[in-house]
């Protein structure tokens, strides 16, 4: 697992109502089936992780493990998954020091100046990928806010955009 504080830097940050806080990432397996091999992989996904792969767009859940919508054919599953059950129904690759998470709670106005989604229509579970202020990020719809996953490379100015668009938010009195 990696660990956010090696990552991001400043955070916790809260600035009125709003909190930017790094959040710890266990493994992460890209998952990506082969053409007519869709079921054959959610028969193993099921037996080993509990769960299939969600829809487009959106994310799942199991006692076991997270998985997320990447991309048409792409799934990012969050945990212990024993990809070499895999083999010959998916192509996989190990993510986990790719990225870096944010959680933003109380912060669709903060988003509203970052990104070209309306994160406050969107429900929970629901995912988007997008642009964030020239960052390529996903973002996970939660309740009372929002997850940020972006490559780890942009850590520091991904908080460092969050954190001016805080305190832009906060001095127009729009929140706390």
């Amino acid at each position: 697992m990696l660990e956010a504080q090696h990552i991001f830097t400043g955070l916790p940050l809260t600035i009125g109502a709003v909190r930017l806080e790094a959040v710890d990432l266990p493994e992460i397996t890209l998952v990506a089936p082969f053409k007519g091999q869709m079921m054959a992989v959610a028969d193993v996904l099921k037996a080993d992780i509990g769960m299939v792969l969600p829809p487009a767009g959106q994310c799942g859940e199991s006692p076991k493990a997270k998985a997320y919508w990447r991309a048409p054919g792409q799934w990012l599953v969050f945990g212990r998954l024993d990809a070499p059950k895999l083999a010959g129904m998916a192509a996989t690759a190990d993510m986990s020091d790719a990225f870096g998470r944010l959680r933003l709670m109380g912060g669709a106005d903060v988003l509203a100046r970052l990104v070209e989604v309306d994160v406050a229509t969107m429900p929970v579970g629901q995912v988007a990928h997008t642009d964030l202020a020239g960052i390529p990020a996903t973002m996970i719809v939660v309740e009372g806010g929002v997850e940020l996953m972006l490559p780890r490379s942009y850590a520091g100015s991904a908080v460092a955009r969050i954190a001016m668009a805080m305190k832009s938010v906060a001095a127009r009195g729009l929140v706390g």
